[in-house]
């Protein structure tokens, strides 16, 4: 049933029973009094409007959960179509690097020389790609849950960190971190936190980090701060941003959240966003 045929059986429907009613009671009920049959039809007219909106009541709740399905899937094919564009593009850049690394080995070699340097770089490039393609498998594995675990993804996400780069991460949890978020939320947020970990391996020279995700009154903080280098924001500001701070930055405004960057040379960096559930 469409909305229209909804609408026009809301406005007759009252007037065709009333009247239905009388003809009946009129002809077929002489024995039923007038106050009698007035609560007569108001009574059967309460209880079928009660039975009619109650189905509109569920129709509607059923189009509202196709509707966020719907929304939900959206969300998934333009994350797929992200990790696509970045898969196609570390691997690409890794590649010809790695091309580079060989062919100063091959030219070493002809010059009787040991390539123990550029050997190393390639050993180090091919450690990072591994790593990179890894995480992107994450990635990919994590969009085809209908249901995400936020607290359990959080603590498999800096486990997989710790072990792949050796740097020591301190986990902290507060509140009830599952209960108001939809699934397109818990996403972006893991998404913020992958991209987060991933500056740090690759950027910050750190070898301490601090993982805060605290929900107060449907009030949600994720906190990631190093003890990196750092850097100079004011330095920054007047460049172009930095890849990995523009995927941040577009995550958290198509979440609608609050972006929060705080860097200094040789004291680190901290990353924040604030989502407000209600």
């Amino acid at each position: 049933m469409n909305l229209n045929k909804m609408k026009w059986i809301g406005a007759l429907f009252p007037a065709l029973f009333v009247g239905l009613f009388e003809f009946v009671r009129h002809y077929f009920l002489d024995m039923i009094s007038m106050d009698s049959g007035n609560l007569m039809v108001a009574g059967l007219t309460g209880i079928l409007f009660f039975l009619y909106f109650r189905g509109i009541i569920a129709w509607l709740q059923i189009l509202s959960h196709k509707l966020q399905q719907e929304k939900e899937e959206v969300v998934i094919l333009k994350e797929r179509d992200r990790i696509a564009h970045e898969l196609h593009d570390s691997i690409s850049q890794a590649l010809f690097f790695m091309n580079i690394k060989a062919m100063e080995i091959e030219t070493a070699l002809r010059q009787e020389r040991q390539p123990l340097a550029e050997v190393k770089e390639l050993q180090e490039a091919i450690k990072f790609t591994d790593t990179d393609i890894r995480r992107h498998i994450f990635d990919l594995q994590k969009v085809r849950q209908e249901t995400i675990d936020l607290v359990a993804t959080t603590r498999e996400i800096v486990h997989d960190f710790e072990r792949q780069s050796g740097i020591k991460v301190d986990l902290d949890f507060g509140g009830d971190l599952d209960s108001q978020l939809f699934s397109k939320e818990k996403t972006h947020l893991i998404s913020i936190l992958q991209e987060a970990l991933c500056n740090i391996r690759k950027h910050a020279r750190a070898d301490q980090v601090q993982v805060n995700l605290q929900e107060n009154g449907g009030h949600y903080t994720l906190t990631v701060k190093d003890n990196g280098q750092g850097f100079d924001l004011t330095n920054l500001q007047t460049k172009k941003t930095s890849f990995g701070l523009k995927i941040l930055e577009e995550r958290s405004r198509s979440l609608g959240a609050g972006f929060g960057l705080e860097s200094f040379p040789g004291r680190g960096t901290v990353v924040s966003v604030n989502i407000d559930s209600k």
